[in-house]
């Protein structure tokens, strides 16, 4: 038997979809990974290694593993919540002429293949 004790939430909580919590085409980390980076403010930004490394802060060698961070974040775009686009900075900003990555989340799949 299993009971659940839900608290009444009125502040500082997120309410992720069922859809995704439940995707069970991907990993229990990469649930996680999404339901972390979807509960975050406007404009925070991370990546595999920045997740892996805060991981690795917290917990040690308990902690997930980078390949399994990695992994996470390719679920995620296999199955349609992340979409990665590399882009050419601007000349005259910080960094001009190189490219950065632009790493899209969604709450919910957009449309894929699979």
């Amino acid at each position: 038997m299993l009971i659940v004790r839900r608290s009444k939430l009125k502040k500082n909580f997120s309410q992720p979809p069922n859809e995704m919590v439940f995707d069970e085409r991907m990993s229990m980390l990469a649930r996680m990974v999404l339901v972390e980076i979807i509960a975050r403010p406007p404009g925070w930004q991370t990546n595999a290694q920045q997740m892996w490394e805060k991981a690795y802060r917290h917990r040690g060698a308990r902690a997930e593993g980078k390949r399994a961070y990695r992994t996470a974040f390719a679920e995620l775009e296999e199955f349609g919540y992340m979409t990665r686009e590399t882009k050419k900075i601007p000349a005259g900003e910080p960094g001009g002429g190189g490219f950065v990555t632009v790493l899209t989340v969604y709450d919910l799949p957009q449309k894929t293949d699979n």
